[in-house]
Parts: C-alpha cells; structure tokens; sequence
C-alpha cells in the first residue's frame, strides 16, 4: 500500500499545468480528427454533390469542432438509402391504386356482362364435360394407334 501511495505522489507531483495544457491540446486535435472522418462518411451517405461535400468538410476542418454544429444545420435531412426507399413506397402506393382501380372495373364489367352467378357455373360445368369428353376420344385414338402399331410389328 506504501508503494501504491508513493506511485500516485510522485504521478500527482509530475503533473503540471503544462503537461494538462498539452494533453487538452492532444485531446481536442483527436476530436477534431474524429469529427471531421465523421462528417465525411455522414455527408457522403446523404449526397452525392461533390460541391456540397466539399463545402461540409471545410467547414470543419475551418472551423475547428465547433463547426459542428453549423454542418448539422446544412447538412441534408435524410440519407440517400432512405429516400430512395420512399421513392420506392410511394410508386408502390401508386402501383396498389392502379392495381385496385382495374380490379374494380373488371368487377364491374363482369357484373354487367352476366345476368346471375348460376350460368357462369353451367357454363364452367359445361366446359368441363367438354374435356373430359376430348379426352376420352384422344385415349381412344391413341389405343387404336397402339393397335394398328402391333398389328404392324407382328406382320
């Protein structure tokens, strides 16, 4: 414990207003660094104007950190990726409503092409049978191509 006592005397003796003054300078050049690495990966996400870019990086990099707060008040609202997004939602909605109109006018031309439900479902029965019909008869051509095949095989 002495020793430990003695360490933080002699740490506490070694600092002096010059060391202080020289470690706030380093700490506010590492802020300002980081800062300024910030803005440039946060500008380059919201805009692709290189003008624009430029201007926001010199801004801090003139007005050392405290030019901060002037490019959070420039700097563009949204990211690219999120309006791109929007953009992508609203032509959806606009999809959705032309998807939804159509829908509604087909409805309505079918209601005034058919009289009722019910021959709609005669019909459909109709087409059916229809087909079945077709394929039987098809069954029976090939059967009776399958036929005159051995017929010829065996002659």
């Amino acid at each position: 414990m002495e020793k430990m006592d003695l360490y933080l005397q002699a740490m506490w003796e070694a600092v002096t207003f010059e060391f202080a003054l020289k470690l706030g300078i380093i700490y506010f050049f590492i802020i300002w660094i980081a800062l300024v690495v910030w803005v440039i990966k946060d500008i380059s996400i919201r805009t692709n104007n290189l003008f624009f870019q430029i201007i926001a990086v010199l801004t801090i990099l003139l007005l050392s950190p405290f030019g901060i707060f002037i490019y959070l008040l420039i700097r563009p609202r949204r990211t690219l990726y999120d309006k791109y997004y929007e953009e992508i939602e609203e032509n959806l909605d606009i999809f959705n409503e032309i998807v939804e109109e159509r829908k509604k006018e087909a409805e309505k031309k079918v209601l005034k092409n058919t009289d009722s439900p019910k021959i709609e479902i005669k019909d459909t029965n109709f087409k059916k049978e229809n087909i079945k019909k077709e394929n039987k008869l098809e069954e029976k051509h090939l059967d009776e191509e399958k036929k005159e095949e051995d017929e010829d095989d065996e002659a």
